[in-house]
């Protein structure tokens, strides 16, 4: 039944879903499909710190570059908000894992921020200068 799975993933899944519709479990490849359900956490946990990350790097190029602001570029920072509770909405045992990530999400911004400013590290803080509530909130940066 793995044969299908690792030819030609995209069919797999259709074929898995109509089988799960009908009731037709014996037919499922069922440690593909438990590896495809692990995965799909793993996938919004993924998306969710990349989303954060790039909000932070948004907001730090905002607080590093002031004569760089415009609406924007305000714009893109509520588009990362709305995306980021968007995800939260979906999903809402996700909101625990912004604290978990948001070490690893502040050193994926900086470096964004690093590649889009061309300013020194060292014009960052070692540590996000940000809580939570003020990178997610609705207000204008």
């Amino acid at each position: 039944m793995n044969d299908l799975y690792e030819a030609d993933f995209f069919q797999w899944r259709p074929e898995t879903s109509d089988r799960l519709r009908r009731g037709e479990l014996t037919k499922i490849d069922v440690p593909a499909l438990v590896e495809e359900v692990e995965d799909l956490g793993k996938r919004q946990k993924s998306a969710l710190q990349s989303r954060l990350a790039v909000l932070i790097g948004h907001l730090l190029k905002w607080d590093r570059q002031p004569a760089m602001r415009s609406n924007s570029w305000q714009a893109t920072i509520k588009l990362q908000r709305n995306r980021i509770e968007r995800l939260l909405s979906q999903s809402p045992s996700l909101r625990p894992f912004l604290s978990e990530t948001l070490s690893q999400a502040y050193s994926d911004a900086v470096l964004l921020a690093i590649k889009d400013t061309g300013l020194d590290e060292k014009m960052f803080p070692d540590t996000c200068p940000y809580t939570l509530e003020e990178i997610l909130s609705t207000k204008d940066c």
